[in-house]
């Protein structure tokens, strides 16, 4: 098995410059989830490995601050794969092998707009320096590099059977910032004059509706002309759209969806509504 030690973190190891999201991703999407194949992705989207290498010290001279400023920066420089990569550092915070970890990203309603495959989503969290990555031996326990000391390649290749991933205390501190129910609360809080219109939306979208249906619902509310000056045009209902699903609580699939939380939320307020 090839050794994965040249995983890369820091931003630096992430320069794709020249190529397009397409140039990364796979005819059914997926990885087949073998470590083989990934170490051949990483070899593809990320060069060569020591001189990633090389760059993997970078977030070492980091104070635990800084970590997570980069990471959130990583993060939030995706919005297309964001709830995809908060939804990662989530599940990996029980550590768990790489099969396991794409077959959950490619189970997430949003990975149907994504354009990498879950193996790249999963490295850029671990580039991010949100994830760390482990070799396992056959009885599941961690490969160290003491372990390796003095084998050659095919005893290393014996010695570790598989990968997996765990987040660490930078990406759980993300987990926490990024919490759809913080978020959301304090998207009602900024403009006070949407909070009525964000519940209607919310409550909309419990069954699945389209862009012109949310449409519809808002044309020529009063709401459309907050902060508007007389005689400018109203705002569109897709800033309604966009702010909530950047907030986490909708995602688009084959149409707009409220999601869990954003669920959870909604019925916490209407709850305390009608109390």
């Amino acid at each position: 098995m090839d050794n994965m030690d040249g995983v890369a973190i820091g931003n630096d190891s992430l320069d794709f410059s020249g190529q397009t999201p397409d140039d990364f991703s796979h005819e059914d999407g997926v990885i087949e989830g073998t470590p083989g194949n990934a170490k051949d992705e990483f070899v593809a989207i990320g060069g060569d490995f020591a001189e990633k290498a090389k760059k993997a010290s970078q977030l070492e001279t980091m104070s635990f601050e800084e970590r997570i400023a980069h990471l959130r920066t990583v993060v939030s420089s995706n919005p297309l794969q964001r709830e995809l990569l908060y939804k990662t550092l989530k599940y990996c915070s029980t550590r768990r092998i790489l099969p396991d970890v794409e077959e959950s990203i490619a189970s997430y309603p949003e990975f149907s707009g994504a354009t990498q495959s879950p193996y790249y989503l999963l490295l850029f969290l671990v580039n991010g320096g949100g994830i760390d990555a482990f070799d396992l031996d056959e009885e599941g326990n961690a490969v160290t590099d003491e372990q390796k000391l003095g084998l050659s390649e095919d005893e290393i290749d014996d010695l570790v059977v598989q990968y997996a991933y765990e987040t660490n205390e930078v990406g759980k501190y993300l987990i926490e910032e990024m919490n759809p129910k913080n978020r959301l609360i304090e998207l009602l809080d900024i403009i006070p004059e949407y909070y009525d219109t964000y519940i209607e939306v919310l409550d909309f979208l419990q069954e699945k509706q389209s862009l012109a249906n949310i449409d519809r619902l808002l044309r020529g509310r009063e709401v459309l002309m907050v902060n508007r000056a007389a005689g400018d045009r109203p705002i569109q209902s897709s800033v309604f759209i966009d702010k909530l699903e950047k907030a986490g609580g909708i995602y688009w699939d084959g149409g707009w969806c409220i999601s869990p939380e954003g669920k959870e939320l909604l019925e916490t307020l209407q709850g305390g509504l009608g109390s």
